[in-house]
């Protein structure tokens, strides 16, 4: 396979459409069967951070020791207005049960981590309601599709953990507590199974979108992407064009093995797209955008 490289960023817009018509395979229905949607009305939301919030989330990561760099925090301003129609969204992380009917049905590899190592022969990993860890964003990508889905776009993603009030934190402004709002700072040392904190959920009722394991998001991570939009309503955003081109992906949430201030909603973060690890997963959304090129 030959892949081309685009060396100028590109911005765009989704062309949305109805639910996928494609007819999907036996394996395909039964599993979508067991994806639970929550649908997120259209509408405006403000994303990202202004520079004060942004400079008070830096100055709370330094305290609290985090590995975050300055630039990480100057990526989520300016804060903007965005529109996103309605979209359904996975209630909760995919899961090994889930994925493993994927690559039962059309051989695609089982998950590694980052060495190479098979995922699913480390019982820290493997239980069937975890969320599925050691895909690459292809092999997130390909899974979505095959139900007739895709991964979310940044803004899907930061609208479905932040809501309309701008909070902080899916669960809303007070400050991460272990074994009560998410699994991170490896107080459990591993991903839990998928929906098990409600004190942490969303405003919508999504679970785990803060913690247990970062998750892929459609986009290329682009760090002033933003300040593209600020000027007007953009609706529907997404930083992509050529789904093969390699260049780094969003990557959103935090994961059980970083600490409380990897979990804010707005921090944007970023992993190459065929690499994988123990701590990376996916949900899902749909209709399926259409990536106008």
């Amino acid at each position: 396979m030959r892949w081309i490289c685009i060396t100028t960023s590109v911005f765009l817009i989704l062309s949305w459409g109805g639910i996928t018509t494609a007819e999907l395979s036996p394996t395909a229905k039964k599993t979508l069967a067991t994806i639970e949607w929550i649908s997120i009305p259209g509408g405006e939301f403000v994303m990202g951070s202004t520079t004060e919030e942004a400079e008070a989330a830096y100055t709370d990561a330094k305290l609290r020791s985090s590995l975050l760099e300055k630039h990480t925090f100057d990526a989520e301003v300016p804060s903007h207005s965005v529109y996103l129609s309605t979209y359904q969204i996975s209630k909760y992380e995919i899961t090994n049960a889930q994925y493993r009917s994927f690559i039962e049905a059309t051989g695609r590899p089982t998950p590694r981590g980052h060495d190479g190592e098979e995922t699913w022969k480390n019982e820290s990993f493997n239980a069937d309601q975890q969320p599925v860890v050691g895909v690459t964003w292809f092999d997130a990508q390909a899974f979505a599709e095959w139900i007739g889905a895709s991964l979310p776009t940044e803004a899907q993603w930061e609208r479905a953990a932040r809501g309309t009030d701008r909070r902080i934190y899916p669960w809303g402004n007070d400050s991460p507590k272990a074994r009560h709002h998410a699994n991170f700072a490896r107080r459990f040392n591993r991903p839990t199974q998928v929906g098990k904190f409600h004190n942490g959920s969303s405003p919508n009722e999504i679970y785990d979108l803060a913690g247990n394991v970062w998750e892929w998001c459609l986009d290329e991570y682009n760090t002033t992407f933003y300040k593209h939009n600020k000027q007007e309503i953009k609706k529907n955003p997404l930083n992509l064009r050529f789904r093969d081109v390699l260049r780094a992906r969003v990557i959103r949430g935090g994961a059980w093995d970083v600490g409380s201030a990897f979990l804010r909603s707005g921090l944007r973060f970023k992993f190459y797209p065929l690499d994988s690890t123990h701590t990376i997963g996916f949900r899902v959304v749909r209709p399926i955008p259409n990536i106008v090129k």
